[in-house]
């Protein structure tokens, strides 16, 4: 099972890690080059000095050195070593280069302006570098103008130096800085580990507190909501989502229980009248005037049981099920064939000629103006007049409604009720005609052939509207 948690924690432990190693690699090579870069242009520095003591006049070559103030090069403070070479052999080197059973530098051909910087052990034993260039030396120009005559230099001698220097100090810097880099990364990676696990953690945790809600929470408490004290701006959505669903349903839950409270109130009367009748029959086995009106009672309230329970099947079947569109028909001509098993004296019927055919399912349209036309009767006045109309209404859809004068007054309120399965408006149920499910399965029916079923109060009129796709 795939964890958010672990994911977030991996993938920004990754991101953040590399972003903080590539700038600390990238800080070490620098510092890396910088100080190698340093130690070199030490070197440079130092053999150019060295290259600045050395002329050349009329009588020869000639150096002019006091370790007077280079103290490095006769070993009294770290000691230094260089060591010049004419085209003949060795013109000069350090009093250093005394001290040890070694006393020469490597020597190494170069050309001319040519510099070469190697890595090499020292007469000391330590380690270092050595620095070789090959140059000229300066001309003395007061006793040997004819240098610069402006004619041609005559051929004099070419030096190769040799600077070499302890480089373990330089090396242990380096060091350490690699050491630094490789502590600092360790624990830069095992801080970004526990600072990510915290902050995700720290996240996660009105989510996880929204999901401990959601496992307390009882569909059957009314006044129970998912509530944040610290609204998040992305589990908000989700809390406004899951409260909907919740009340949805909660409604469904509480129709669900007044709807079996409903049958069962339905049932029970019969019931109660057929084990009545039953008892007295046992009782009173030779009452021929209980006789006679025994078989049509029993009859009449078992075909009352068995309508309440078709009835209750038929709502069952069509509930949330979409039903095949496959009848072309005229709805003018399904409603006048319908309305002929009817008082026309009661029924006034509208229509409009040039509305088109449609294609429906037949079953599902004759059902719900059946139920309507029977719900319309019923709980109208009996010399009122109930109003059949077929039109194409602003949105050029075909719609079919029936409006009637009512018996007894409706509420808003009860409007919302009136496709509840069982809800009738006389709480006390006295009709043996009605169980409030014509509605219902009409609304039903609306819904699996994709129509909408509507209904509108109009003062003391009630009109309920079919609209068809």
């Amino acid at each position: 099972m795939k964890s958010i948690r672990s994911k977030l924690v991996v993938t920004l432990s990754i991101a953040i890690t590399g972003l903080v190693l590539s700038i600390l690699l990238a800080t070490d090579i620098a510092v890396d080059s910088w100080v190698d870069n340093e130690f070199n242009r030490g070197l440079h520095s130092k053999a150019g000095m060295l290259m600045t003591l050395v002329h050349e006049d009329e009588e020869g070559l000639a150096f002019n050195f006091s370790s007077e103030f280079m103290p490095e090069f006769d070993g009294q403070l770290e000691p230094e070593y260089f060591q010049m070479w004419t085209e003949e052999g060795v013109f000069t080197r350090s009093q250093s280069l005394n001290l040890f059973a070694l006393k020469n530098l490597k020597f190494e051909e170069l050309k001319l302006g040519e510099t070469k910087i190697m890595s090499t052990q020292l007469p000391d034993g330590r380690d270092g570098r050595v620095i070789y260039t090959r140059f000229e030396p300066q001309l003395d120009s007061h006793s040997h103008r004819n240098f610069y005559d402006g004619v041609s230099r005559p051929h004099h001698s070419t030096l190769t130096l040799a600077y070499a220097a302890s480089s373990e100090e330089v090396d242990f810097i380096l060091w350490l800085i690699d050491v630094i880099f490789i502590v600092t990364t360790v624990t830069v990676i095992v801080f970004i580990r526990l600072f990510v696990r915290k902050s995700v953690d720290s996240s996660l945790a009105p989510l996880n507190k929204l999901n401990r809600d959601i496992s307390r929470l009882s569909i059957a408490d009314k006044s129970a909501v998912i509530t944040i004290k610290e609204p998040v701006k992305e589990l908000q959505p989700i809390v406004d989502s899951l409260n909907a669903f919740i009340q949805e349903n909660r409604q469904l839950y509480f129709r669900e229980k007044r709807l079996t409270s409903d049958i069962a109130h339905e049932l029970k009367t019969p019931i109660a009248e057929l084990i009545n009748m039953a008892e007295v029959a046992i009782l009173f086995p030779n009452e021929k005037e209980f006789e006679a009106d025994f078989k049509p009672e029993v009859l009449k309230i078992s075909q009352r049981l068995k309508s309440i329970v078709s009835n209750l099947l038929l709502l069952h079947k069509y509930s949330d099920e979409a039903l095949p569109k496959q009848d072309a028909c005229d709805l003018n001509q399904v409603i006048l064939r319908i309305l002929e098993k009817y008082d026309l004296e009661r029924i006034k019927f509208e229509f409009q000629d040039d509305i088109p055919a449609i294609v429906s399912n037949l079953f599902a349209l004759e059902s719900i103006i059946t139920n309507l036309v029977n719900n319309a009767k019923q709980y109208s006045p009996d010399k009122s007049v109930v109003t059949v109309c077929t039109l194409l209404n602003k949105e050029d859809k075909l719609q079919f409604t029936v409006t009637n004068e009512l018996k007894v007054p409706l509420t808003e309120d009860d409007l919302s009720q009136l496709f509840d399965p069982l809800w009738q408006k006389d709480s006390a149920r006295t009709s043996n005609d009605n169980f409030g499910l014509g509605l219902s399965i009409a609304k039903a029916l609306s819904k699996a052939i994709d129509a909408e079923l509507q209904v509108s109060l109009s003062g003391q009129n009630i009109t309920f509207s079919l609209i068809i796709s």
